[in-house]
């Protein structure tokens, strides 16, 4: 249609002048003829049907003068503070793939710290801090939320797990596998001793105090035992390797388990007390005549002597990473939920004929939700995730050059169940 001046009269149905740019206005001319005005109004009639089916089916949009940005995402977004249906269970989060720059705190266990310390200095992702302080503290640390994660060769007891809060809400992942040795420090001995758990008990009871003692050298034929007074060294701290020493001198040994216990603290009965695996494997290797306890990482890496234990089937096994390991898949291990008691879980006494009987599994503490934990960052959570991930795959393979057993694929499998699960 031709152009021409615009009718002062109503605009035909549609949208709003106003709103509607020149070039899409409906235009009519004037004029006197009362059959032009009815042709023009016919035309105009015919036009907005046109425009009508076109709008409908979509194919022309009008324009908007509003100031309201109608661009953007073809999904729905919500405003804030206005309800929408309730959305979908959200998935547990594992935080994508090449998260850098983050700090991870975490503290507990001597016995692993040495693999950690690997494990921080091949991990490139993000920093790890880890304070080599006990099993007994880093449970406390993870239980007051002082550090992203807590670890320990000692499960929570009851009491320490009813102590979290939210209730149930820290998981217990296996990170790496060792264990208990005692070490000794008789220059003049040049075979590995032998020792039966009721021999060990009653040392750390103060009721064998001599090296020559008729029960040691009974179980060391042809060994010339000195005439000398045994220097008893245990733990002063709260440690996973004395609840892993003192839970195997209790199956032991009856009067051991009805006066002393097992715990990673106990009230001992005799001997000198050293901070941590590294402050006992010193102590024993600078006093001759002192006997102590540690993981055997520590022993093989300060060549420290240290002897066979007599196992269930009555073999004297000197442990190495094959007989624990074995020790460990004989153990058939089942384990509990992440987040439930792991108290009874133990690899103490397995089966096997060669199995060493002090093997043990070390575990990291972490919070199941991270969110609702309320201490920290979701990116930081997110990191710790990757973390964990890479310590339970790639990290294993640092394992045995440092004298730990890398875990078995099924707690592997397990491991990696519980690490998806975390919420960041």
């Amino acid at each position: 249609m031709s152009s021409g001046s615009q009718s002062s009269g109503s605009a035909p149905p549609g949208p709003s002048s106003a709103s509607t740019p020149p070039s899409e206005q409906i235009v009519r001319r004037k004029g006197s003829s009362h059959t032009g005005l009815y042709a023009t109004i016919a035309v105009i009639v015919v036009i907005v049907v046109v425009l009508g089916g076109a709008y409908a089916a979509g194919i022309l949009k009008f324009g908007s003068k509003s100031t309201t940005s109608c661009a953007g995402p073809t999904t729905s977004v919500a405003p804030a503070n206005v309800a929408t249906s309730t959305p979908a269970a959200v998935a547990p989060a594992v935080q994508p793939a090449g998260v850098t720059g983050q700090t991870i705190s975490g503290a507990g266990s001597t016995l692993v710290n040495p693999l950690m310390l690997e494990w921080a200095s091949k991990y490139t992702n993000n920093t790890v801090d880890y304070s080599s302080v006990g099993s007994g503290a880093g449970i406390a640390d993870i239980t007051e939320k002082t550090q992203d994660f807590g670890a320990s060769d000692a499960p929570m007891t009851p009491t320490q797990q009813a102590a979290i809060t939210p209730k149930n809400s820290v998981d217990t992942i296996p990170e790496s596998a060792g264990a208990a040795v005692p070490i000794y420090n008789l220059p003049t001995i040049g075979v590995p001793l032998k020792f039966t758990g009721q021999i060990l008990a009653a040392i750390y009871l103060g009721n064998i105090t001599n090296w020559n003692n008729t029960a040691l050298q009974l179980v060391n034929p042809g060994v010339t035992l000195p005439n000398a007074c045994i220097i008893v060294v245990h733990r002063s701290d709260g440690s996973g390797t004395t609840f892993v020493w003192t839970s195997f001198l209790s199956k032991e040994n009856t009067t051991w388990n009805n006066t002393i216990g097992y715990a990673t603290s106990v009230n001992w009965p005799v001997g000198i007390g050293s901070k941590g695996n590294s402050g006992v494997t010193t102590t024993v290797k600078s006093t001759v005549d002192a006997i102590g306890y540690v993981d055997i990482n520590y022993a093989l890496s300060n060549a420290v002597a240290f002897g066979a234990v007599q196992n269930p089937k009555g073999n004297f096994v000197l442990a190495n990473l094959a007989n624990i390991a074995s020790a460990i898949d004989d153990s058939n291990l089942h384990f509990p939920a992440a987040n439930a008691s792991w108290y009874n879980v133990s690899m103490l006494n397995a089966p096997g004929a060669e199995d060493y009987p002090l093997a043990t599994l070390t575990y990291v503490f972490v919070y199941q939700n991270e969110s609702a934990a309320g201490y920290m960052s979701t990116t930081v959570a997110g990191a710790l995730v990757d973390f964990l991930h890479w310590i339970v795959t790639v990290g294993q393979s640092y394992s045995a050059e440092l004298y730990y057993v890398p875990l078995p694929a099924g707690v592997v499998s397990s491991d990696q169940a519980t690490i998806n699960s975390i919420v960041l």
